[in-house]
């Protein structure tokens, strides 16, 4: 979705252009009849450059709360890496048009628009862009495998050879997270000293909040929390009955 808008005067006094002009696109795709400057303080910045902004903003809509993404370009501002913000826009909208052609994770671009002087993007979660285009959960890829008949014999041999695969997968992951929280923590312990909680200090970084919008997705890992409460409730299960036998 194109659009093209006008960002009105930003000649008030301590208004911020590029924020205010990120408002009035919010409000005008999604059809928000509040305020550009109630929009605008609700805003959070997780990105300021010198050509290109990013920002997030949760909002009530027709299918429930939703989180957005705002990328934000000065068409004409030349950053440090000598790249225009028109240059970086194309990229941007390029690449989330690719991951939402492939379904691969990551934000999705909902709408994008330019001014003479301004680009801007904005993009959600998958499941938030499947149900404002009206799409239902689930992906021909689930029903196809959901469908597919195993013998008993089959049936062990491939859930055991996932099995496996998903214990490599879950020890890689819960490394590479112990990783990041290690990372959080030094982070808070060198740049702050007042002790408050990690809670009341982590910024998000603009490849976190992509994660975190991942993660916001209903079906971005709702199968590996099904399966996950599968197994741990079996295993104590299994615990359960291995004691009771004991006793008898």
């Amino acid at each position: 979705m194109t659009e093209s808008f006008d960002t009105g005067s930003t000649n008030r006094p301590h208004r911020d252009p590029i924020r205010h002009g990120a408002a009035l696109f919010i409000g005008e795709v999604l059809g928000i009849t509040e305020s550009p400057d109630y929009l605008a303080s609700d805003l959070s910045p997780i990105k300021r450059d010198a050509n290109a902004s990013i920002f997030t903003i949760q909002l009530d809509s027709s299918v429930g709360p939703a989180a957005f993404m705002v990328y934000a370009y000065l068409l004409d501002e030349r950053g440090g890496d000598g790249r225009t913000g028109k240059e970086l826009f194309d990229m941007g909208l390029a690449t989330l048009q690719q991951a939402g052609a492939r379904s691969t994770p990551g934000p999705r671009a909902v709408a994008h628009a330019e001014t003479d002087d301004y680009g801007f993007i904005l993009a959600t979660t998958p499941g938030t862009y499947r149900a404002l285009a009206g799409e239902t959960p689930g992906s021909d890829r689930n029903e196809a495998a959901a469908t597919e008949v195993f013998t008993v014999e089959e049936s062990s041999s491939v859930r055991g050879e996932l099995a496996q695969e998903l214990l490599t997968t879950l020890r890689a992951a819960n490394a590479q997270a112990s990783e990041w929280l290690s990372a959080v923590l030094h982070a808070s312990q060198s740049d702050f000293t007042d002790g408050e909680g990690i809670g009341d200090l982590l910024q998000f970084t603009e490849d976190e909040t992509e994660l975190a919008l991942y993660l916001l997705d209903d079906e971005s890992i709702g199968n590996l929390l099904r399966a996950l409460s599968l197994l741990v409730a079996t295993a104590h299960q299994h615990t359960a009955n291995a004691l009771d036998n004991e006793q008898i």
